[in-house]
């Protein structure tokens, strides 16, 4: 007679338990190490996220219509040029539209600011002693550098070449090497509220 089967199938079965536990090891440390991953990356998609949405609450721009950079003029050199006043700006009783590039109150008469503006860049805005307001590009037409009003001359001079610019008579060129007059800013004065307002 041969042995009983007993003992073998025992043996098998003593050796099954091993192997599953080592699969379900196996198993869990691989459902362990995936869940760390996902949430390792639900962190970093958070963090993504308020990073974005912090950028763009910082970058939002400012849509106010408010001037930037608004500082008096220097005045230029003495030149003594003859001008003929005439108006050029347009009073409105109340403008509502516009941006506003500076207050009357801040231009005595005769005087000047330079404005810096996002879609003309530099801008001289000069209270005429007619009483009417002008406005120009600061930009000479010769070689680029910024114009002054001369307060006692009453044109706008080049600093740079003395090119000069009759401020009563749309900036046209009365000496110097500019090759054609500023370009005319249109403005409207706001005699409610003293507020001088960019129309285009």
């Amino acid at each position: 007679m041969g042995q009983p089967k007993v003992p073998v199938l025992l043996s098998r079965a003593a050796f099954r338990p091993i192997n599953a536990r080592n699969e379900r090891g196996d198993r869990s440390q691989f459902q362990q190490g995936r869940r760390k991953f996902l949430h390792t990356m639900l962190g970093v998609a958070a963090v993504s996220i308020a990073g974005i949405w912090l950028l763009s609450a910082v970058s939002a721009p400012n849509h106010q219509p408010t001037s930037s950079s608004v500082q008096p003029s220097s005045p230029g050199p003495q030149i003594s040029t003859s001008s003929s006043p005439q108006p050029v700006s347009t009073p409105i009783p109340s403008a509502t539209t516009g941006q506003i590039l500076a207050n009357a109150a801040n231009i005595p008469l005769n005087q000047s600011l330079t404005v810096n503006d996002p879609t003309f860049g530099p801008i001289v805005l000069i209270h005429l002693d007619n009483g009417q307001f002008v406005a120009y590009s600061a930009i000479c037409t010769h070689a680029g550098c910024e114009v002054q009003f001369d307060s006692s001359a009453k044109d706008i001079v080049c600093p740079c070449h003395g090119a000069i610019y009759d401020a009563y008579n749309n900036a046209q060129v009365v000496g110097g090497p500019a090759p054609y007059p500023l370009q005319k800013i249109p403005i409207q004065y706001d005699t409610a509220t003293g507020n001088l307002y960019l129309t285009s």
